[in-house]
């Protein structure tokens, strides 16, 4: 945590950042900041002339992230597809209607082979280098020709967080567990393989629609759990489609740690980072780029990207991760205006220590080129920060985004093709 004041700036670093957390809730308009250490350990204080030198000290004296984004490149040549490009996710116009619906449907949500006329149109007008995320397992069969017709490398969304009870099968319209390959593959580890919090109760999780109209909490996969079933399913899911170049691994990597107190499958918070740690640095091992939600720096060294890091959570718009493809309202509008794009007072912090070490990029419901208004300054920002874009939209809105993803594309291409793997002094 850095505090402004009177153009000095104090670092508070607690030793152990596992077990310290930080929160900013908002309040009549006001940020209220809070740094909480859960055990006693020493805490450093220092005052520096500027954020560049906290970031310095920070970077040489406590910084968990020590492999760089040059190393994983030369590991892997295919991350510079991103790192000298864009990340795209296409969503079906009936998405909502899938995913949070109150009542039952057959609608489809795969995009099908409208993927390929957005790629055409991308490709004809300069956009070299890409890398499209796959929600729905039937769009698996695109992945394949955007490699092989367009050079455009793909990840596939997946998720070993939420765990949905058999039961509540009869609460929730089914049609999006049908279409999710991921809740079905996760509903075998209900109720052993759930993450038990300390009170002995198992940990919730996302929330799906009922056909009450209200939101039904999934739980938790334990970490460790969660480890395994990466190893395990993702090779043969790889050996189906060769082409996916990487996995985007929602939540597993950008929560908060906390201990499972389960009597089969144990782990305290330093357990659980190392856990993680692992799980992504086999995603590398297997030929994949490795991306997750948000991310921390505990786990920096096996990921390539994070999605959200350039979108800071507590900033961010609320329920940005379901309107992930949704237009901004004039009032989200001037939320982000006033709390992400205002150059008086955002910075760019975890740039100034990592960003020779991973991707930090956009969020879904921050993307790129979600409001004309502030698209200009997004740009700049990008451009300050050393950021590549990210567009998430429905296919009905496409049309009317082009030029925007275009002209973004290009101006902030020509910046961070250059920068994408320096250090930021």
């Amino acid at each position: 945590l850095i505090v402004e004041r009177e153009k000095s700036f104090l670092m508070i670093a607690p030793q152990n950042t596992v077990y310290a957390t930080y929160s900013a809730v908002r309040t009549n308009g006001l940020y209220h900041l809070k740094l909480v250490v859960e055990k006693e350990m020493p805490v450093f204080y220092g005052v520096f002339g500027t954020l560049v030198e906290a970031a310095a000290y920070y970077r040489e004296h406590f910084a968990k992230a020590t492999v760089t984004l040059k190393e994983k490149i030369e590991k892997n040549p295919e991350i510079l597809k991103l790192a000298h490009g864009a990340v795209f996710w296409v969503w079906q116009d009936n998405y909502d209607e899938v995913m949070y619906a109150d009542r039952d449907t057959d609608a489809n949500p795969s995009v099908g082979t409208a993927i390929f006329d957005i790629a055409d149109t991308l490709q004809a007008n300069g956009v070299d280098n890409a890398l499209f995320g796959i929600f729905f397992n039937e769009d698996s069969q695109s992945v394949e020709r955007l490699y092989q017709k367009y050079g455009y490398i793909a990840t596939q969304y997946d998720n070993y967080n939420d765990v949905l009870d058999p039961a509540m099968l009869s609460l929730i319209p089914n049609n999006r567990v049908r279409c999710c390959d991921y809740t079905r593959r996760r509903m075998k580890d209900y109720p052993d393989g759930v993450q038990i919090r300390a009170d002995g109760s198992r940990k919730p999780a996302w929330a799906l629609r009922g056909f009450d109209g209200e939101m039904h909490p999934q739980n938790t996969l334990c970490p460790a759990v969660a480890a395994e079933r990466i190893k395990t399913e993702i090779p043969q899911i790889i050996a189906r489609y060769p082409c996916y170049k990487g996995r985007f691994i929602d939540v597993y990597g950008g929560c908060a740690l906390s201990e499972c107190y389960s009597k089969t499958h144990p782990a305290t918070k330093e357990e659980i980072l190392k856990i993680k740690k692992d799980a992504f640095a086999a995603l590398g091992e297997m030929g994949l780029i490795a991306g997750t939600e948000d991310g921390c720096d505990g786990i920096a060294d096996s990921l390539v990207y994070a999605e959200g890091l350039h979108s800071p959570v507590y900033f961010r718009n609320n329920d940005s991760g379901r309107k992930h493809a949704h237009r901004y309202t004039q009032e989200r509008a001037a939320h982000i205006r006033k709390h992400m794009l205002d150059p008086t007072s955002r910075v760019p912090l975890f740039e100034l220590v990592y960003h020779d070490c991973l991707l930090a990029l956009p969020y879904w419901g921050d993307s790129t080129a979600s409001d004309a208004s502030l698209l200009k300054r997004k740009i700049l920002f990008a451009c300050l920060f050393g950021c590549p874009p990210l567009y998430s939209f429905s296919l009905k809105d496409y049309p009317a985004l082009k030029s925007d993803i275009l002209d973004s594309y290009r101006r902030i291409g020509e910046v961070h093709s250059k920068v994408a793997t320096l250090k930021m002094t």
